[in-house]
């Protein structure tokens, strides 16, 4: 029988453990970040500029995949050697691209990038079930948001300066040192963890087929395709990419997922929903900026950061013990802000308001964002079994994926469509009236979710 910690003891792993889990988060993000910087210069160097979009999507099958996948494993053998496994997949795909000779290979290594992301991310939010208690994770959750958002701070203007004092290629390489060193002081921690969960591999509750994580995969491949694509090429990558997905969908979800069912079904579809459209808006934001109000792209990245401090202060708020009121209801808060941000800029882009108006609304829907995303993760892991909780943080992270995919290759086809036959107020307006929507669909399904209690203010 395992002997309790000394509390000093227990305190000693528990603040190394957190120091990697943040840190690990923090590396992740500035990847994510600095690659959006890099990849024109890399595409430019390597050539084949047309696959460009490629490096993005690339990384989204292999991440979709990886979440469902690692989901299953976590479940049968606890989170640990699945993350040590991301890490080391994350690593190689980093090696890989930093050397990529060609474009096709540099494709190839941002697909085993998303690999290693996937099983990364997906088993950090069981850690921080497995190894935290309740009240504590809502705090975690505000600072593991912290770190996924500084780097869009800092992220882009530092890999700016690498790029073009070292080389692309050093975004790539630059992170693996700093990625291993953070796994590093938290490897202690892990093991001990590791080897005091419940003993013995678990038997699979209701497996995921696993041909229903190759289905998510290509389908949203296809659909992210036919957002690129116009014409009967698109059409028709479309419905397949559809028909697909709808397959494996159902075997991915919870059970009345598709019904729009209360609980854990409903929690999925809101984060979902809500990801698609604050991501797509996001994804035009500097566009908006650009070509609506004459920014230069370094002026309209910085308005992208400043809006960013919505999302940080609304995962703030959320981990408030003075916010009295229940779990579900601050999502319903987060989509509801989500909504009011994305309509007022829509509204701006349409009359071709200031342009403070854009990053207003922009900074209002990052703060719901901010209640809405980390207060799902919570609700996720107050509402599954125990033996389930690899499997549903894999469906949550799958809903999140998809939606990110679809609603933004939604805007894209709209942007394609609209960019040459109109001036900027009649592209713009449609993204984000079709953002708008999403996000309203989004406070409807958080309706739905039912009573979660707030375990950080102890209320419901």
């Amino acid at each position: 029988m395992t002997q309790p910690d000394a509390p000093q003891e227990h305190r000693g792993r528990q603040t190394a453990l957190t120091i990697s889990l943040l840190g690990g988060a923090l590396a992740v993000a500035f990847e994510a970040y600095g690659t959006v910087t890099a990849m024109p210069q890399a595409a430019t160097d390597l050539g084949r500029i047309e696959l460009y979009a490629w490096a993005f999507t690339a990384f989204i099958i292999g991440q979709v995949l990886a979440i469902v996948l690692a989901g299953r494993i976590v479940d049968r053998i606890g989170p640990v050697l699945p993350l040590a496994i991301g890490v080391g997949v994350f690593v190689v795909g980093l090696l890989g691209a930093g050397f990529a000779p060609s474009m096709l290979w540099l494709l190839i290594w941002r697909f085993v990038q998303g690999v290693g992301a996937g099983a990364l991310n997906l088993s950090f939010m069981v850690v921080v079930a497995q190894a935290y208690g309740k009240a504590e994770r809502a705090w975690l959750m505000t600072m593991l948001s912290f770190c996924w958002m500084l780097p869009g701070f800092v992220g882009p203007p530092l890999a700016a300066w690498v790029t073009t004092t070292f080389g692309w290629h050093w975004v790539f390489l630059g992170m693996v040192p700093a990625l291993l060193l953070v796994m590093a002081v938290g490897a202690g921690p892990m093991l001990h963890l590791h080897r005091t969960r419940d003993a013995g591999p678990r038997p699979e509750t209701n497996p995921v087929p696993i041909w229903a994580a190759f289905a998510a995969a290509a389908g949203a491949a296809a659909l992210q395709f036919a957002g690129q694509v116009l014409g009967t090429t698109g059409i028709i990558a479309a419905i397949v990419g559809a028909v697909v997905l709808l397959l494996g969908l159902p075997q991915l979800m919870p059970d009345g997922f598709l019904r729009l069912a209360r609980g854990m079904s409903s929690v999925m579809l809101t984060r979902g929903l809500a990801s698609g459209a604050f991501f797509a808006a996001e994804s035009f934001v500097p566009l908006l900026l650009i070509e609506m109000h004459g920014f230069t792209l370094g002026q309209a990245g910085i308005f992208l950061a400043v809006g960013s401090t919505g999302w940080t202060l609304g995962s703030v708020i959320q981990a408030w013990r003075g916010l009295r009121i229940r779990r579900d209801q601050i999502i319903h808060l987060g989509a509801l802000s989500l909504v009011i941000g994305l309509l007022v800029t829509a509204v701006a882009a349409a009359l071709q308001w200031h342009w403070l108006l854009v990053v207003l609304g922009f900074t209002f829907g990052g703060l719901g964002m901010g209640l809405l995303v980390s207060s799902t993760s919570l609700s996720n892991m107050q509402l599954s079994e125990p033996q389930l909780i690899g499997r549903n943080t894999s469906s949550l992270q799958v809903a999140e994926g998809l939606g990110n995919a679809l609603i933004t290759g939604l805007a894209g086809a709209i942007f394609a469509s609209l960019h040459l036959a109109t001036d900027p107020s009649g592209t713009f307006t449609p993204i984000y009236l079709m953002a708008t929507v999403f996000a309203g669909l989004a406070l409807v399904t958080a309706l739905r979710i039912g009573p979660v209690r707030n375990e950080s203010a102890g209320v419901g």
